[in-house]
């Protein structure tokens, strides 16, 4: 039996012998939405592993506009009904897509012709809304008098910054200035008046997912809001050793011995991989990318490793269980990303014992503390990264960060269990 279905059968235990709490004689009505849930990025994860305590919680359904089979699955082995097309919506690139906004408004059509949507909507007591691509024209659907909380998980990329418009390496600061111009003039107005419902209506409130969001959230939209921080289930994070780890790694590492690093993510410049790259030099690891992107994507951050003199590979599709054993046996999992709003990679490697190093900047800084449970490192200060790896390398170091990445987990809540009590306290305050 694989560990995620051990994991759900005890979740589904818990349900039936947790009823939810109820509001005038039965549960609360909760319906949880986010549209695109097929590239199984973090705001995905996080709303996965919090359904089976927001189920406890509440009396939970669900729709999207896509969704991975798997992640259908998992969802209704809980019991919770999924609203879904049965033509899913895709998420399309393209320069022309970021400037008109022709994504966000073909959600919205999307939304509009899911069949049953609105009877779910008319069913439900209160709205959990996380966003992401295509989730913000849910919000059209909804009555001004239905409460609704969304959960803002970072700002739309290339709207209110230009790093996501530039090439791979970096280049590219030219184009990325006219796109970004230009994406500002015709797509910001509409992001900005899909908040608006927000700032105007009572029964409407936003979490940002951390203090930097939070701060990104006034300074873009003019909106105060509380922080909910996302979580880790550290059931599906075994720090032990079983004895199929070293058939993993060799069949993952390709039978190479040499010490590496990891780093998730796709590769672009906002997730940092040719920084990652460059902040290396000298460290004497491997960089292993998780993830990646196209063929063409990967050959060139390969060979961009080679230039530099490190040894860069790639891996994609990783279950679980991979990918914990990838990260446990590591130097330590390290990220370059620019501007990021929470990033669960970190507190994935507290829990699994791991030295997490990051750039000091984004929502890092909420769950690292320096030097204590890990390592936050300027952008640039390349001396200060061969440092960080080195300490990461030390046992007796690599000791006392996992025991206090525990500890900093439990200080911050970083549970389903809190999530799901938090956002009961917030859905109660507009009922």
């Amino acid at each position: 039996m694989s560990t995620i279905v051990k994991i759900l059968i005890t979740e589904q235990q818990k349900i039936n012998n947790n009823p939810p709490k109820t509001m005038n004689g039965r549960a609360i009505r909760l319906l949880v939405s986010k549209a695109a849930m097929v590239r199984n990025g973090g705001a995905a994860r996080d709303l996965l592993r919090n359904l089976p305590a927001l189920s406890r919680k509440f009396e939970v359904k669900f729709c999207c506009l896509n969704i991975l089979e798997s992640q259908r699955q998992q969802v209704e082995f809980l019991g919770i009904e999924v609203l879904c097309p049965e033509i899913q919506w895709e998420v399309k690139g393209g320069i022309w897509n970021e400037i008109s906004a022709k994504q966000d408004r073909t959600s919205g059509k999307a939304w509009q012709n899911l069949e049953g949507l609105s009877e779910l909507i008319e069913w439900a007591d209160a709205i959990h809304l996380a966003t992401g691509a295509g989730s913000m024209d849910f919000t059209s659907m909804v009555p001004s008098s239905k409460p609704l909380h969304l959960h803002f998980h970072e700002s739309k990329s290339g709207v209110f910054d230009s790093v996501s418009h530039l090439n791979r390496d970096g280049t590219g600061t030219w184009r990325a200035h006219v796109v970004h111009t230009l994406q500002s003039f015709y797509h910001r107005r509409r992001i900005i008046s899909s908040f608006q419902g927000f700032k105007q209506n009572e029964k409407w409130i936003i979490s940002a997912n951390s203090n930097y969001s939070a701060g990104k959230l006034m300074e873009e939209y003019g909106i105060k809001g509380g922080v909910l921080f996302p979580v880790v289930d550290l059931s599906e994070f075994d720090r032990e050793n079983p004895a199929n780890d070293d058939e993993i790694i060799d069949r993952l590492r390709e039978s190479n011995d040499s010490e590496y690093v990891v780093s998730i993510g796709n590769i672009s410049r906002f997730k940092g991989a040719f920084e990652a790259v460059e902040h290396l030099v000298g460290c004497s690891v491997d960089l292993v990318w998780v993830g990646g992107g196209s063929e063409p994507e990967n050959q060139s951050l390969v060979a961009f490793g080679r230039k530099q003199g490190v040894n860069v590979q790639i891996l994609s599709n990783l279950d679980s269980v991979e990918l914990a054993t990838l990260m446990k046996r590591s130097t330590a999992v390290i990220g370059l990303a620019n501007g990021e709003a929470f990033g669960l990679t970190p507190i994935e490697s507290m829990a699994l014992g791991v030295p997490p190093v990051f750039v000091e900047e984004g929502g890092y800084r909420d769950t690292i503390v320096d030097g204590v449970n890990g390592r936050l490192v300027a952008r640039g200060d390349f001396d200060g990264w061969k440092k960080a790896i080195l300490e990461a390398r030390d046992p007796e170091t690599r000791s006392k960060w996992a025991e206090s990445g525990l500890s900093r987990i439990e200080e911050l809540g970083l549970t389903p269990e809190n999530y799901a009590s938090q956002l009961d306290e917030r859905i109660r305050s507009v009922i």
